[in-house]
């Protein structure tokens, strides 16, 4: 099994515009390979460069947290391909 990426789950959910500012703001970082968020909006998938996930996700929760009104994430499950 080859990890590909983790899904995070968010704390309650989150209209399409605060997906489109997660999204972009994610995208700009620098160990981010991809990252989307589930079409029910339930959960955020990223998949880091380098299995960089402790620097990419802490700044992930202050994003989440300010583009969603105190969202919080939380990890739920590898993605795997």
């Amino acid at each position: 099994m080859t990890v590909m990426g983790r899904y995070y789950r968010f704390s309650k959910k989150v209209t399409d515009e605060q997906v489109k500012l997660i999204e972009k703001e994610m995208r700009q970082l620098e160990d981010v390979e991809s990252v989307e968020v589930t079409k029910d909006h339930t959960f955020l998938k990223v998949v880091t460069k380098d299995d960089q996930f402790a620097e990419v996700m802490s700044k992930a929760v202050n994003i989440c947290n300010r583009h969603a009104n105190g969202t919080e994430i939380s990890f739920a499950r590898f993605a795997t391909a």
